[in-house]
């Protein structure tokens, strides 16, 4: 088994200096404790070109435009997001800038990844053929995103904040039907820490 598991930990830390690693055990962490950890996974498809990061200029903009009912006529899933480069953002006056196809799951209360990832792959593993067709008649690419969100607590007995992270690990199996997918896999992690 493959596993790949990420812990922020100690008072060294630039990004989180008063972060203390608290192990994930069942009795502390999870039950115990009001801390943690929400994950969701999306498949998305977008246009397969590279680009710095932004601000875009209009050609690369130009570039990331694409039919999201396309998208979704060759893939043969309804997406649970998608927008046309130019339509409204909601709640502003701003117009969108790209496109967007999207397959979402729930967001679930979990810290180990793969159960999050897993029931993604089960839902658009009947699709493969036509997110494979879409991406090469389309010239896109595709992909899973993971947002981890984790909320941090205080340690009653010293004040100090402490948070339990998820653990990114994948067994071969999953690894294997991601390469069958020509899928990458992105993870976006949040932490959120108490006053």
């Amino acid at each position: 088994m493959l596993s790949i598991v990420l812990c922020r930990y100690g008072r060294d830390m630039t990004i989180w200096p008063a972060l203390l690693f608290v192990p994930m055990t069942e009795d502390k962490c999870i039950t115990d404790s009001p801390a943690g950890c929400t994950q969701r996974a999306y498949l998305h498809l977008e246009r397969d070109v590279e680009f710095t990061d932004p601000p875009y200029t209009p050609s690369h903009i130009a570039l990331m435009v694409f039919d999201p009912d396309e998208v979704t006529r060759l893939v043969g899933l309804q997406p649970t997001k998608a927008w046309r480069s130019g339509d409204p953002i909601s709640g502003t006056s701003r117009l969108r800038r790209f496109s967007s196809w999207k397959y979402e799951l729930p967001e679930v209360h979990n810290y180990i990844t793969e159960e999050v990832v897993v029931p993604l792959l089960d839902a658009i593993e009947p699709y493969a053929d036509g997110i494979d067709t879409a991406c090469r008649t389309l010239g896109m690419r595709a992909g899973i995103m993971v947002v981890i969100t984790m909320h941090g607590d205080r340690n009653t007995d010293d004040g100090e904040p402490h948070v339990s992270t998820a653990a990114i690990t994948y067994t071969s199996q999953t690894l294997r039907r991601l390469a069958r997918l020509g899928l990458a896999i992105e993870h976006d992690q949040y932490v959120f820490l108490p006053d």
